[in-house]
């Protein structure tokens, strides 16, 4: 089974790309995560990630997101052929959350 789930946050607004006649979306979204560290205080560790949405879901994503906006993604990982990376996250799922009334909290 390779199903991932994250929540976090695009880093730049996402743009529409034609990959052999496809449309296609590569994006990174910052993704929050609040830990204790020894001393028992929280500490925030933030990783960003690298995403790819193809077809329908890249209009959509293009369309209807910018910098900030929150994203709950379903997704899968995979090996890239097209971003400087090892491994992606193929977008199966998702939803678009207005920056403006939702946020990550500790």
């Amino acid at each position: 089974m390779n199903n991932c789930y994250f929540i976090g946050k695009l880093t730049d607004d996402p743009v529409l790309e034609k990959v052999d006649d496809v449309d296609a979306v590569f994006f990174t979204l910052a993704i929050e995560d609040f830990r204790k560290n020894k001393s028992g205080q929280k500490v925030k560790r933030v990783d960003i990630l690298n995403f790819e949405a193809w077809h329908t879901a890249a209009i959509t994503i293009c369309n209807n997101s910018k910098k900030g906006d929150l994203l709950a993604i379903e997704c899968s990982a995979r090996n890239s052929e097209y971003v400087e990376t090892d491994t992606i996250f193929r977008i199966n799922n998702f939803k678009i959350f207005d920056k403006t009334k939702y946020s990550l909290t500790e």
